[in-house]
C-alpha cells in the first residue's frame, strides 16, 4: 500500500485540491469554462480529449507488451474493473443522466453556450465522465510502472488535460470529471495491489517484442487518430 501512495501522490494530492470545486453549481463550472475559449484551445482540447477513447488502450497494450506480465496481468485487471465500474454508474445506477447540452436546455440559458464545430455533442448518460476514467486508469497504471516521481507528476497533468477537455468542450459537468479521476486511479490502484497479493509464476516471463516495430505502429496509429 506504500508503494501505491508514494508512486499516486500527485492524483491524490489534486483530488484532495478539487474537493471545494464540488460545492459548486455543477453548471457553474461549465459556463464559466465555456467562456475561456480561443480557437488555438478549441483545436487542443479537441484534440487532447481523443486520449481518453477505449482506443487508446489498444496502442498502449503494444507497449505494455515490452514488459513482464505482472504488468500485462495489471494493466488488464485495471481496464477490466474501470470498464464495469463506468458502466455501472453511466449504464445503470445514473443512467439517464443529463449532460451539459440538456440540462442548459432545460434551463432555458443553451443560447449563451458556444460549441466547438465539428465536435459530437452527446446527451445523456453524464455521469461519469468515460473519457477521464480510461485516461486516468492509463497514467495512474504508467506512474505504478514507472517508479519516478516527476514522471508521475507529468503523467497526472496529462490525465488533468483530457479531464477538463471534457469540461471545455462541453460533454460533462466538473463532478462527471472528478470521480471519473478516482475510478480512474482506483482502478489501477486495485489491480496492482491484487496482483502483487497473489503472484503467479508466470508474472515473471516477457515476450520478445520487435520495439522499434511496435514504436513505428504505434506513433502511425496515434498520427491517424489526431489527424482524423
Amino acid at each position: 500500500m506504500k508503494i501505491v501512495l508514494t508512486r499516486l501522490l500527485p492524483f491524490l494530492l489534486i483530488l484532495l485540491l478539487l474537493i471545494p470545486l464540488l460545492l459548486i453549481e455543477k453548471g457553474q463550472i461549465v459556463l464559466f469554462v465555456n467562456q475561456l475559449r480561443t480557437p488555438f484551445w478549441d483545436v487542443f482540447f479537441a484534440k487532447a480529449s481523443s486520449l481518453g477513447n477505449a482506443l487508446t488502450v489498444v496502442f498502449v497494450v503494444l507497449l505494455v507488451l515490452r514488459f513482464k506480465f505482472k504488468w500485462l496481468a495489471v494493466f488488464l485487471l485495471a481496464f477490466a474493473i474501470q470498464v464495469v465500474v463506468v458502466l455501472l454508474f453511466k449504464k445503470g445506477i445514473y443512467a439517464g443522466e443529463l449532460r451539459p447540452y440538456l440540462y442548459f436546455k432545460e434551463a432555458g440559458i443553451i443560447d449563451s453556450v458556444r460549441f466547438i464545430k465539428g465536435v459530437k455533442i452527446r446527451y445523456v448518460n453524464s455521469f461519469p465522465s468515460g473519457h477521464t476514467a480510461t485516461i486516468f486508469f492509463l497514467v495512474s497504471f504508467f506512474a505504478l510502472l514507472s517508479r519516478n516521481r516527476t514522471a508521475s507528476w507529468v503523467l497526472m497533468v496529462l490525465g488533468a488535460t483530457v479531464g477538463f477537455s471534457r469540461i471545455y468542450l462541453v460533454q460533462h459537468f466538473f463532478v462527471d470529471v472528478y470521480f471519473g479521476i478516482w475510478f480512474g486511479t482506483l482502478s489501477s490502484a486495485v489491480a496492482y495491489l491484487v496482483v502483487r497479493r497473489y503472484p503467479k509464476k508466470w508474472h515473471s516471463k516477457q515476450i520478445k517484442v520487435d520495439v522499434q516495430r511496435v514504436q513505428r505502429t504505434t506513433q502511425n496509429a496515434l498520427k491517424q487518430l489526431f489527424n482524423e
